[in-house]
């Protein structure tokens, strides 16, 4: 059995059943919750590597949950929702998503990209360090003068992938496609967003950056 645990929060018994018997032929393990409480208490008690979240619930809204999750755990979320607005999916990110799957969906389509955001995330073995700030590739922390630094999944990802490519401009398309792999949600705006609030925990000086430089007009550049 795989060694990744995935929980499913969704109160549609139907989508629950689909959605189980996909992921566990995969060969993951998966906790199944139809409220709020009842996922968290799931995800307190497995810490999953993948959770796969609806927005309404019988107890509350599934972005607040987010948020929380976020505070403490850096598992990728996915959203799988009726809710296709462009407010929502944007409310969604802000609320720390890696994705936002609309339904109806494709059963197929959803185990996919499970299995690609998990694969992202596989363990590298590197650490890299430039000057007082160091990425640990392995277990996904990122440090500055030894102290932590707390970063959502997609600011983490920016920073790996800048990292990875250190002194070489990173383009918003490679960025984008790299870190949300699709087109039509999110855009160089929401990519300016991410750096601007990942400047902000990294740099000293956020308007004069020593690691994440923005190259006009082509994208970004990480600098050892």
């Amino acid at each position: 059995m795989a060694e990744e645990k995935i929980v499913i929060v969704e109160d549609d018994l139907d989508i629950m059943e689909v959605l189980a018997l996909y992921i566990e032929n995969a060969g993951y393990q998966l906790w199944q919750a139809t409220t709020i409480n009842e996922g968290k208490t799931l995800i307190t008690q497995h810490n999953p590597d993948v959770i796969i979240l609806d927005i309404n619930l019988p107890d509350g809204n599934g972005f607040e949950l987010a948020e929380e999750i976020r505070q403490q755990s850096n598992a990728i979320l996915i959203f799988l929702t009726a809710n296709d607005t462009l407010e929502y999916k944007l409310e969604g990110f802000d609320a720390g998503a890696d994705d936002y799957i609309t339904k109806p969906f494709i059963p197929k389509e959803l185990l996919a990209r499970i299995q690609a955001h998990l694969k992202r995330h596989q363990k590298s073995n590197r650490i890299i360090q430039a000057g007082e700030l160091v990425l640990d590739f392995d277990n996904k922390e990122v440090s500055k003068n030894g102290v932590h630094i707390n970063l959502f999944t997609k600011e983490k990802q920016l920073l790996f992938y800048l990292a990875e490519n250190a002194n070489r401009v990173l383009s918003f398309e490679q960025l984008l496609d790299h870190v949300w792999g699709y087109d039509g949600v999110v855009d160089s705006k929401t990519l300016s967003v991410h750096m601007s609030t990942l400047r902000r925990k990294v740099e000293d000086v956020p308007s004069q950056p020593k690691w994440i430089h923005t190259i006009r007009g082509f994208g970004y550049k990480f600098t050892k």
